[in-house]
């Protein structure tokens, strides 16, 4: 049997060799870039997490908020700049509020998760539950939207079909913007 999945309508072949004739795409390297970035992602906030539960012994929830507050910004300028390619400024209701959202959904399932597992594992001499059981929590949380994130990004946010036509647009607005004197009141 051969395995298949619809994407876009598009019957799409996953078998060793299709994928690895995808993965000479243009579309298959910017895959291979996210999961990539992705990786980083992960490793870099499990890194803080491991480092804010057990080293500074933070809340589970807090350590939780403060590790993917801070891996979201790298991960943003990596997703934007290396797996899409992308120019210039940041746009703001275009780019960076959109991935906002995801992220905060990624921490709003991920510390719905942590919440859970500290339930689970808590004891009166570990209130905080099990430190390691939270980092899976994480994970869960975000590995949940993963892929929805990624269609999203490269369908609508940086695709170049959804994103580029306006990419000189912004150009030109931030260009004015820059002109501008500033106002005072």
């Amino acid at each position: 049997m051969n395995a298949t999945a619809t994407y876009h309508r598009a019957v799409v072949n996953l078998t060793p060799s299709a994928l690895l004739a995808h993965s000479r795409t243009e579309a298959g390297r910017r895959a291979i870039r996210y999961v990539t970035t992705s990786g980083f992602g992960v490793v870099t906030t499990q890194a803080l997490l491991f480092f804010l539960l057990h080293a500074v012994e933070m809340p589970p929830v807090a350590a939780n908020l403060l590790a993917v507050s801070v891996v979201s910004i790298p991960a943003f300028m990596l997703n934007k700049y290396w797996v899409w390619g992308k120019k210039g400024r940041a746009h703001m209701r275009r780019e960076v509020i959109p991935f906002w959202m995801f992220t905060v959904a990624g921490w709003v399932l991920s510390t719905f998760f942590v919440i859970l597992v500290v339930n689970a594992t808590k004891t009166p001499a570990n209130p905080d539950g099990n430190k390691l059981a939270v980092q899976a929590a994480n994970i869960m949380g975000f590995g949940v939207l993963w892929v929805l994130k990624y269609l999203f990004l490269d369908k609508i946010m940086f695709g170049a079909k959804h994103h580029t036509p306006y990419d000189e647009d912004m150009e030109r607005e931030e260009a004015a913007l820059d002109l501008q004197p500033p106002t005072t009141s």
